[in-house]
């Protein structure tokens, strides 16, 4: 990258994004954002966030300024992308200066680490989070937890949550710098990927500075894997940890079995990274893919395929015997679907299972039914994209896992970044990158305004 740090602090989109940040931060430690009555657990991130709003008088300045920042910080994010005519910001400063408000302030945007936090306490009790379920244990983040999956499991697989055990033992469970303390591997997730996006972009032959422009400074990952603490972070990292390896050592032993080891690891921090064997296995016999036909294409990729993915599921299974809590996140895979989102099949199964339901129909049974339709048409196309794409393994993986966001049970914001990473590694055509900056742009902006109305206190 040719850009030096001064270009960054020279650039008036910069800190148009670090006041889009700041405005975030100070929004974020309103106590109306925590679930428990007594606000924050530590008085003076209780005391900046009334700064700016008093939500027992009704003064809700500070979900304007959420949405102000969030806002501004998107707009940043546009007025640095590369282009011919605009000289290039330094990418690590940048970062640094978007992130910095966000790091000892409250969860941005979502309350997911309190929960992770609650998750590490329920841990070092000796309990299982499978089977007691969140808020259950008591301790010193009980309070911070959405009542709404107080008692219920998680599908979060087992690494994750020996990882939140450590960082809350780590702060000696600190009712807050234990939370604030789950930062810390999404920030060095953050910055492994600013070190392999562009690694793994002079190698597949896009520009390096595009890659890291989409992949890392995107809002999307500065909200939600940043100021939220998502444990997808680490996953990603993994996953382009494994995709570099393949690239670096594509003989067998670095494409068929060491890249797949970090496969599974990557799955045994979050489930979806497991897609990564389809890169990692067709990434190092790419001439090859492109030369053959439709069905040997297939097979080649196939097989490798099937290789890596028993790698990676052995790495997964060993893993989750060594962590003491086996499998027991598969009871929880339906939570996803209970959490309101904008995921469209599943809006419109529930538009419809109304109609039925007005209809004189069952809207419970409909909603079976259509769980299964909507799952039926998730398969097709990502069958449909593995037969498109398999001559180019890694914008396979790419669209896939956005296929798998978008036509889930569940759309998450944090979700995204992943599949923001991957495309920005595959060449993207004028309709496909405009529709993905859209994509991301729509998500923030409604993140924001869903966050200010329905995570505040009434």
């Amino acid at each position: 990258m040719s850009s030096t740090p001064v270009s960054a602090l020279r650039s008036p989109g910069v800190w148009v994004g670090f006041l889009g940040s700041v405005l975030i931060g100070w929004a974020s430690c309103n106590p109306e954002f925590s679930f428990d009555p007594h606000g924050w657990p530590a008085g003076w991130v209780n005391a900046l966030g009334l700064l700016v709003g008093d939500y027992t008088a009704g003064f809700y300045l500070d979900r304007v300024m959420l949405v102000v920042g969030v806002a501004a910080l998107t707009w940043a994010w546009w007025h640095v992308r590369p282009t011919a005519h605009r000289a290039p910001v330094n990418a690590a400063v940048t970062l640094a200066l978007w992130s910095l408000p966000l790091l000892v302030v409250p969860p941005v945007l979502s309350p997911d680490a309190t929960l992770y936090a609650d998750l590490g306490w329920t841990l070092h009790t000796g309990a299982n989070p499978y089977d007691v379920g969140l808020a259950a244990s008591g301790g010193p983040y009980v309070g911070q937890v959405d009542q709404l999956w107080a008692g219920s499991g998680v599908a979060y697989p087992p690494l994750t949550l020996r990882m939140d055990q450590a960082l809350v033992t780590l702060t000696g469970f600190h009712p807050y710098w234990g939370i604030v303390a789950l930062r810390l591997p999404a920030l060095l997730a953050v910055a492994a990927m600013l070190w392999l996006v562009p690694q793994i972009a002079g190698r597949v032959g896009v520009s390096k500075r595009s890659a890291v422009w989409l992949g890392v400074l995107n809002p999307l990952l500065m909200l939600h894997f940043i100021g939220g603490a998502h444990n997808d972070a680490p996953m990603v990292a993994v996953s382009l940890a494994a995709i570099w390896v393949a690239l670096r050592w594509p003989r067998a032993v670095g494409s068929l079995v060491v890249a797949p080891v970090l496969v599974g690891v990557a799955m045994a921090l979050k489930q979806q990274g497991g897609l990564t064997v389809i890169a990692v296995a067709g990434l190092p016999v790419l001439a090859q893919l492109g030369s053959l036909p439709m069905l040997r294409r297939l097979w080649l990729l196939g097989w490798r395929s099937a290789v890596a993915t028993a790698v990676a599921a052995a790495t997964f299974v060993a893993i989750s015997l060594a962590s003491g809590l086996g499998f027991g996140w598969t009871k929880w895979l339906d939570l996803m679907g209970l959490a309101a989102t904008p995921a469209p099949l599943v809006l419109l199964a529930k538009f419809v299972g109304l109609l039925v339901q007005l209809g004189g129909g069952s809207y419970t049974a409909f909603l079976v039914v259509a769980g299964r339709v909507t799952t039926a048409i998730l398969l097709i196309v990502l069958i449909w994209i593995v037969v498109r794409f398999a001559d180019r393994p890694l914008a396979l993986v790419a669209w896939a896992s956005l296929a798998i966001a978008v036509l889930g049970q569940a759309l998450h914001p944090w979700y995204l970044p992943w599949s923001l990473a991957l495309l920005g590694l595959v060449p993207l055509t004028r309709k496909q990158r405009y529709a993905v900056f859209g994509l991301a742009i729509a998500f923030c902006v409604w993140n924001a305004i869903q966050t200010a109305i329905w995570h505040g206190r009434y």
